[in-house]
């Protein structure tokens, strides 16, 4: 056995599989094609979710400097009127703030160096796998070296297909792609300029049906326009200069900017019908294509590396295999599903070309804003997950929040950096007390939600924010993964320890290796 993990794609999803795997203690190898870093910017947008998952694999502030931090978000209708703002608050539950714009080809660097950690992890660039061939307990990649043709081969207990939306893993294990019925053709313009844009630090959509747009402001200088091509339009033609010219003209002359890429895309809305075939696994664009309405395009593929490195490190630490890698689909694949719907619906309103459906829908859109009745599912945190590992119990599947607590040692961190890579216990103050015998037998940190630090001394740490939480859930005690999802919450102590031992059981242990 080469490997426990073979991932093939080293884009954002596939570098940050392995930075977590290297983070578990997995060992695992990265394939790709190219030799380099695609040096444009693709994915412009992650939340405050994926800014935890890059603190999880200890790399958040490495991304920061390459991030703006976006405050507001504009919609205007087909009268160049406002027909919706958001204006995002300043930081989140989750302990980051709510939306940042990045530039990818940073953030693929910062993840390729963060891989140099972890000497069980190894890069392999210029290869690409031209098969793969799975046997009753590993899966066997054939390789072939893009420079000299030579071949080779590479097992491990299991293997990621993040190779992208024309996924030859995904081919290679017969999957079929289901298509959510949205299929629209954009121009996406990247560009340097130092003008001043509206907001500095505001994205706007125009919902105008005589052409639908938007803008984005990115990291330093860098800004991007999206444009739908109308009926009739030619992708070659309006890639052109003098057209992109003629679309950026109520923003920019000539002389204030620098194209960096301009490409026709086609947003779609596409899900894989499986996400497991044995012992390999879809995940990124390989899996799923969002439209870009939400910004969720990335951020999906980051969730779905998370949740299956838990899973596979679980695994070979000897938790139930089976019942494990069969969660992942059924936890990240519905999950996915409802925010591409969300998207899709988005993208409908955004995309009418009809004057007087789309007038409708600005009077609809400012008679919700006026009345507090808004679509707020389209732009609230992110939903739970469902089925899977999860109980039904309140609370199970959210996120679970990330206050700063104090700690025994009467410091103050994230809720994240002191409970590490584990499954951790949050309890009412008297609860906790009565828990203290249970955590340590199975090794898992206690918070402790209180709002005196009289009993510190009994505790791995306390919180003042956290009982408010639980109390919302009519709760005594949560259960929280190490992808901080909630796995279920009880009343009682007796229900607490059961719930417990019963996910100690499926995850025998995730820290750091």
């Amino acid at each position: 056995m080469d490997y426990d993990l073979v991932i093939v794609g080293c884009g954002p999803v596939g570098a940050m599989a392995a930075n977590l795997a290297g983070q578990a203690g997995l060992s695992a190898v990265v394939i790709d094609e190219a030799e380099q870093i695609y040096d444009l910017p693709r994915a412009i947008h992650f939340d405050a979710q994926i800014m935890r998952i890059l603190q999880q694999a200890c790399l958040a502030d490495a991304v920061l400097p390459y991030t703006r931090v976006t405050e507001r978000s504009t919609f205007y209708g087909a009268d160049s009127k406002i027909i919706r703002v958001h204006d995002w608050p300043a930081s989140t539950s989750y302990g980051w703030q709510p939306h940042y714009m990045f530039y990818q080809p940073e953030l693929e660097r910062v993840l390729r160096a963060g891989l140099r950690r972890h000497q069980q992890v190894d890069l392999l660039l210029g290869v690409r796998v031209t098969g793969l061939e799975q046997h009753p307990s590993s899966v066997s990649a054939t390789t072939e070296d893009m420079l000299t043709g030579e071949l080779g081969q590479i097992t491990g207990r299991y293997l990621i297909g993040a190779d992208g939306a024309s996924s030859l893993m995904r081919t290679a294990c017969g999957i079929r792609l289901l298509d959510r019925n949205f299929d629209e053709q954009w121009l996406v313009v990247d560009v340097r300029t130092d003008a001043e844009l509206a907001g500095p630090n505001e994205s706007e959509m125009f919902c105008d049906p005589a052409r639908p747009s938007t803008r984005v402001p990115g990291p330093g200088n860098h800004h991007r326009w999206e444009f739908m091509l109308l009926p009739g339009e030619s992708p070659r033609d309006i890639q052109q200069p003098e057209a992109i010219l003629g679309l950026l003209k109520p923003w920019l002359r000539a002389d204030q900017f620098e194209i960096i890429r301009a490409s026709v895309y086609r947003f779609h809305a596409l899900v894989a019908e499986q996400w497991r075939a044995g012992r390999v696994f879809l995940a990124g664009d390989a899996a799923h294509q969002t439209p870009p309405f939400l910004g969720q395009g990335l951020c999906h593929g980051l969730r779905d590396v998370q949740n299956l490195i838990l899973k596979i490190g679980a695994a070979r630490a000897g938790g139930p295999e089976d019942a494990l890698l069969d969660s992942y689909q059924a936890e990240r694949r519905p999950h996915v599903e409802q925010i591409i719907d969300i998207a899709v619906a988005v993208g409908r309103d955004i995309c009418l070309l009809d004057p007087v459906a789309a007038a409708e829908r600005d009077q609809r859109m400012r008679e919700a804003a006026a009345n507090g009745t808004e679509l707020q599912t389209t732009f609230q945190a992110v939903p739970p997950l469902r089925g899977g590992l999860f109980t039904t119990t309140p609370g199970a599947g959210e996120l679970f929040p990330q206050p700063a607590v104090r700690t025994t040692a009467r410091t103050t961190a994230r809720f994240d950096d002191v409970v590490g890579d584990e499954v951790a216990m949050v309890a009412t103050a008297s609860t906790a007390r009565e828990l203290r015998a249970l955590a340590d037998e199975l090794a898992m940190p206690l918070i402790a939600a209180e709002r005196s630090s009289a009993e510190q001394s009994l505790l791995a740490a306390v919180s003042e924010d956290l009982d408010g939480w639980l109390a919302e859930r009519q709760a005594r005690v949560a259960i929280v993964r190490p992808d901080r999802y909630v796995h279920g919450t009880a009343r009682g102590l007796g229900e607490a320890e059961t719930m417990a031992r019963d996910l100690r059981a499926l995850l025998p242990g995730n820290r750091r290796g």
